[in-house]
């Protein structure tokens, strides 16, 4: 999942103090984001094949859609395009 990956970079970066232009909301919501889907107790077993991943990938989206102004931010400081390639390959 391309966008548990952006959000965790988001928060290495906030916390090693690279990136702090990130509100505590923001923060509020990445945190139990990333949490939950690392978490092996669900909502919905992960072991379920497809079905599984489906309220991980719902939370994740919930919280990408909430926060995608400050994504697209991050993004512009790390001199990616919308899509984040030069981010996700380091």
């Amino acid at each position: 999942m391309k966008q548990v990956v952006l959000l965790t970079k988001m928060l290495r970066d906030y916390f090693r103090g690279d990136y702090t232009d990130i509100p505590w909301k923001t923060i509020a919501l990445i945190v139990p984001a990333i949490f939950y889907v690392v978490n092996p107790v669900d909502l919905i077993p992960d072991f379920i094949p497809v079905v599984g991943w489906l309220d991980d990938a719902a939370v994740v989206a919930l919280a990408v859609g909430r926060i995608q102004h400050q994504i697209q931010k991050y993004l512009a400081w790390k001199g990616a395009g919308p899509s984040g390639p030069k981010l996700l390959r380091a």
